[in-house]
């Protein structure tokens, strides 16, 4: 399961990559933004393996910062509104590529996030800590409160959190509960 973030100002633009997209089939969410505000959100909602951003976005401040931010945990391809030499990299597209060459590059970046994906996101590979974190969080507990009860930051509790979701893929709150609830990390009459 990839996922998949197009932020592009550009609405025609936008869905016509969505589009080609949604010919790959290890890509199962593809989420879109077309501003530094949608960006930042989508970043935090979806916690995508790959992030397509045109250029006229990145280039902006706000939005640099925020794709600094998050670019460890995920591949950065950007989108070019201008023809690229014949010899560009993997990482950039144009809006003058072919469907055939888009297809091409996008494909490639996805197998090589699938067999990373397949490899490290299994829910068997939760640490010890990402356990303690996800029972205190199914129990209802906000960042800071796991972060006291843990004796760690609240940096460090969001850090396990996103993990958890990425390695789980469940996103809400209710969801890791009832995925808890089953694995026997907590019991239902400990919820309140």
């Amino acid at each position: 399961m990839i996922r998949i973030l197009v932020a592009e100002p550009s609405y025609l633009i936008r869905k016509g990559i969505v589009t080609i997209l949604s010919e790959l089939k290890a890509v199962t969410v593809i989420d879109e933004a077309n501003n530094p505000e949608e960006l930042q959100q989508s970043l935090q909602q979806v916690l995508p393996h790959i992030l397509m951003v045109n250029t006229s976005i990145s280039s902006l401040p706000q939005a640099d910062k925020v794709i600094k931010k998050y670019v460890p945990d995920m591949e950065v391809i950007y989108v070019f509104n201008t023809p690229l030499p014949h010899r560009n990299d993997e990482q950039s597209l144009s809006v003058f590529d072919s469907k055939s060459l888009l297809l091409s590059k996008l494909r490639r970046q996805v197998e090589n996030i699938e067999k990373s994906v397949v490899h490290h996101d299994n829910s068997g590979d939760l640490t010890e800590r990402e356990k303690d974190v996800l029972q205190k969080v199914a129990l209802g507990k906000t960042n800071k409160e796991v972060a006291n009860e843990l004796f760690i930051s609240t940096h460090t509790v969001i850090s396990h959190r996103k993990n958890i979701t990425r390695k789980l893929g469940i996103k809400t709150v209710s969801g890791l509960t009832v995925y808890a609830i089953l694995n026997n990390l907590i019991k239902l009459e400990d919820i309140s």
